[in-house]
């Protein structure tokens, strides 16, 4: 197998996550983690044996194939031409951008320069996901009905960087976090056609940050997909689950799908595997999207998440966002239309 030589444009969090994944498979090689914050960038730099730079065109110097965006969706159009301009594949932490222009910059770009786009919706290789999407495709819970993501946090500001708090930078809690819950509801049940959407503030220092959020969609299909979100509740649950018309499956917690069968409301509990290795730490769902994208760079093959089906998931939030604020109902174009 032919070495991959990788950028990380980022040095936070999710670029730590993602680095100690990709480290993890077979012929990955780092060539340059750049971040304007030296130290940083230093840190991450030393875990990958790899310099630390402070510019991208450092990074491009190095003639990486693949960069990896860990960066705030602001930066992610222009960062994304670049890459795309110097000859290298792109794999962009979600959302894809703030607004659909941004997305078409980049879909545009990567497909003049002929490099592939992937965007990180990691929470399509949870194990919990995993088996709800067999379930569905076995027709184990006969015809979908509902599809509902519950992501419900008890969250404090002054743990979020200040990027996040700005949604001049981060679009906000439901472009930059619920997106994942859109993409997981478009995965199990299909195009979303139709949006109701409510949003709350309730953070007093923030009073443009949206901390609750709230969906009601029509799927394709004709069934319901329903998204509850926020970053001020005591329950702590972050679900996923769809309601056939035979049987339910959920996962009520981390490492556990739960089937109902409806005709005898027997319950089963189907075990999976954690998200994140215990013997090495390693995140074992970022490791499958991450090699996915490289699978794909390989083959020369679309990836399973491109930059198109970023878009479409934009484009479901910034509708559900402007049902809020006109207080009607959305309509979508089918995606790609």
């Amino acid at each position: 197998m032919a070495t991959m030589r990788i950028g990380i444009i980022g040095a936070g969090t999710i670029a730590r996550d993602h680095l100690r994944a990709l480290l993890a498979l077979e012929g990955v090689e780092i060539v340059g983690v750049v971040d304007p914050v030296q130290e940083r960038a230093m840190a991450l730099a030393q875990l990958a044996g790899a310099p630390a730079l402070a510019e991208e065109s450092a990074l491009y110097d190095r003639r990486p194939q693949a960069v990896w965006l860990c960066t705030p969706p602001d930066l992610h159009p222009d960062q994304t031409v670049r890459a795309a301009e110097a000859g290298c594949h792109v794999f962009c932490e979600k959302p894809i951008a703030l607004d659909l222009a941004g997305a078409d910059r980049m879909i545009a770009a990567c497909r003049r320069a002929g490099v592939h786009l992937m965007v990180g919706q990691v929470i399509r290789y949870y194990p919990e996901t995993l088996a709800l999407k067999r379930l569905v495709e076995e027709g184990a819970l006969g015809q979908p009905l509902v599809v509902f993501g519950r992501r419900l946090l008890a969250a404090r500001p002054e743990t979020f960087p200040a990027w996040r708090l700005d949604p001049r930078r981060s679009g906000g809690f439901a472009v930059e976090s619920e997106v994942h819950e859109v993409d997981t509801i478009r995965w199990l049940g299909g195009e979303v056609v139709r949006v109701v959407g409510q949003v709350g503030y309730g953070w007093a220092e923030h009073p443009d940050f949206d901390t609750v959020v709230h969906g009601l969609f029509t799927l394709a299909s004709g069934a319901a997909g329903l998204l509850e979100a926020s970053l001020q509740s005591g329950l702590r649950r972050w679900e996923w689950g769809v309601i056939g018309h035979r049987a339910t499956a959920y996962s009520p917690r981390r490492g556990e799908v739960r089937l109902i069968r409806l005709a005898d409301q027997h319950e089963e509990v189907i075990p999976v595997e954690p998200v994140v290795d215990p013997a090495t730490g390693v995140n074992r769902s970022m490791q499958a999207e991450n090699r996915e994208f490289l699978e794909a760079i390989r083959a020369d093959r679309p990836p399973a998440i491109p930059g198109e089906e970023g878009r479409a998931d934009l484009a479901v939030v910034l509708a559900l966002l402007q049902s809020a604020r006109e207080g009607r109902p959305v309509s979508l174009a089918p995606a790609g239309g």
